[in-house]
C-alpha cells in the first residue's frame, strides 16, 4: 500500500524506533507514537533514518518498521523512509524495497566510506532516484559523514534528477546553505531545516517550508510554522523561546536527543521502554534530573 502523495512541508518528526528493555522491536509502541505525532500535529512522518537509529536494524526489521508505520498512518500523511547506504547497489535496492513497503518519498545520505567525487555523488543519487521512482530528498549533514555538497552541485541533480524534490540540510551554519539553494534551484527543491531545528527561524527567513525535528518536538516546530506563516513573527519567537533550553541540550549529539526523545515519550506513556540499541548515549544520573527538570517545566507539574 502506497501512502499519499509526497507534497511535504512543514513539522515532519523522524521516529523514534521502540525497543523493549532486551531490545526487541516494540510495534504496539510504534503505533502509538505515530497515532501521537499526528494528534500534535506532524504534516508527514520520517523513519529509518539515523535519528530513528535505523542503522541498528536489520533488513527485515526495517521492512517491520515501514510496514509498521505505513498501516498506522494509513492514508493521513505522506511516509518518509531513509534508503541510503555506502554503495550504489545496496541503496538503490533499498530505495526500492522501501518503496514496494509503501513509502511515499525516500530520504538519502550521500555515501560516506570512500568518499565521493561530484561525479559519483550525482551518479549515485540519479540511480537511487530512479530506483524509487517516488521524490527523493537529499540529506546533507556534512558534520556526519565528512561529506561536502552545495548548491553548484543541488542545481547540476536538480537538471538531472526529475524526483529529487527536497533538501534536508543538517550542517552549520545553516542559513548561507538555505538561501543558496533556495536561490539557485528554489523552483525545482523544497528545503527543510534539520540538525534537530535549532536554525529554525533563520530557516523559514530564507525560504525553507519546514522541520524535520525529533518527534517530542513536533507541537512546537507546528506551532512555530504556524504563526510564522501568518506573518507572527514577535509569536513564532516566544514559541521558539519557551523550549530553546530543552532544545539545546538534548541536541548535545543525535543519540543525546534519542535519549531524550525516548525517555519523554515513555513518560507520556506512548513508548513501553526508553532503550536505545548499543552503541548508544546513557543518560547518567545527573542528566536524569536534569531532564526531570525540563520534563516537570513541559508536563506542568
Amino acid at each position: 500500500m502506497m501512502g499519499p502523495p509526497a507534497s511535504l512541508a512543514g513539522c515532519i518528526p523522524i521516529l523514534c524506533t521502540p525497543f523493549t528493555d532486551d531490545g526487541a522491536l516494540d510495534l504496539p509502541s510504534l503505533e502509538r507514537e505515530v497515532d501521537w505525532v499526528l494528534v500534535e500535529g506532524a504534516r508527514a512522518v520520517a523513519c529509518l533514518a539515523i535519528a530513528s537509529e535505523g542503522y541498528k536494524l536489520t533488513d527485515p526489521e526495517r521492512d517491520e518498521v515501514l510496514r509498521t508505520v505505513v498501516a498506522t498512518v494509513g492514508s493521513r500523511v505522506p511516509v518518509v523512509a531513509s534508503a541510503h547506504a555506502d554503495g550504489v547497489e545496496p541503496a538503490t535496492e533499498r530505495a526500492r524495497r522501501v518503496v514496494a513497503l509503501g513509502a511515499s518519498a525516500v530520504m538519502v545520505l550521500p555515501p560516506s566510506f570512500v568518499k565521493p567525487d561530484t561525479g559519483s555523488l550525482v551518479d549515485y543519487y540519479r540511480r537511487v532516484a530512479d530506483a524509487a521512482s517516488v521524490p527523493m530528498i537529499v540529506q546533507d549533514a556534512p558534520q556526519l559523514t565528512g561529506v561536502s555538497m552545495g548548491p553548484d552541485l543541488w542545481a547540476r541533480m536538480a537538471d538531472q534528477i526529475p524526483n529529487f524534490r527536497y533538501l534536508k540540510l543538517e550542517g552549520a551554519p545553516q542559513g548561507t546553505a538555505i538561501a543558496g539553494a533556495v536561490a539557485r534551484i528554489g523552483d525545482q527543491v523544497s528545503v527543510f531545516c534539520g540538525w534537530g531545528g535549532l536554525g529554525v527561524l533563520d530557516a523559514l527567513d530564507r525560504g525553507a517550508v519546514g522541520t524535520m525535528s525529533a518527534p517530542n518536538f513536533t507541537r512546537l516546530f507546528g506551532d512555530i510554522q504556524r504563526r510564522y506563516e501568518r506573518g507572527d513573527i514577535e509569536g513564532a519567537e516566544r514559541v521558539f523561546a519557551t523550549d530553546l533550553p530543552l532544545l539545546l541540550w538534548s541536541m548535545q549529539s543525535i543519540d543525546h536527543s534519542i535519549a531524550v526523545a525516548k525517555e519523554e515519550l515513555r513518560c507520556r506513556g506512548i513508548l513501553t521502554s526508553a532503550h536505545q540499541r548499543g552503541p548508544g548515549v546513557r543518560l547518567d544520573a545527573v542528566a536524569r534530573r536534569q531532564l526531570d527538570r525540563f520534563l516537570d517545566r513541559r508536563f506542568g507539574r
